[in-house]
């Protein structure tokens, strides 16, 4: 008998110079709040949206569909114990229960590669359910 296993190899996604030149004012300019990237034909990445450096947690949280998957970064600014704040990048896999399956597939493939282009951040989130986009419970993580 045959048996085929479904692994989460490496998916190679193309990530286009103008994609990766808006990461690069957000992550080195603090041009944008946050940035959401969709993936398109399966093979593509791209900015579907970014907010304004005065944008909010919620304004972001709005602009993730309720039922697809998307990659998102976010500039999360965090006020320690001690007073002393932090900005701290957060990249997000966005894969609600809700989205379809074969598009989940295809952004949990890809998520290595792309994040091996765009470099590193302070913290990874998954967040499977479009009601876990709760900006405290979030900063929580960040917090000695």
């Amino acid at each position: 008998s045959t048996q085929s296993t479904w692994g989460l190899a490496m998916f190679s996604l193309d990530v286009p110079d103008e994609t990766l030149d808006v990461y690069k004012h957000f992550k080195m300019k603090g041009a944008y709040k946050w940035v959401i990237f969709k993936i398109e034909s399966k093979e593509k990445v791209t900015v579907e949206s970014t907010g304004e450096p005065t944008s909010t947690f919620a304004e972001f949280a709005e602009k993730l569909p309720k039922d697809e998957a998307r990659f998102a970064v976010y500039d999360m600014k965090v006020e320690q114990k001690d007073g002393c704040k932090m900005h701290k990048l957060i990249f997000f896999l966005y894969a609600p229960d809700s989205a379809d399956s074969k598009d989940k597939f295809v952004y949990a493939s890809g998520k290595s590669g792309f994040k091996s282009k765009i470099g590193s951040v302070h913290k990874e989130l998954q967040i499977n359910n479009h009601a876990d986009l709760d900006e405290e419970t979030i900063m929580k993580q960040f917090i000695d």
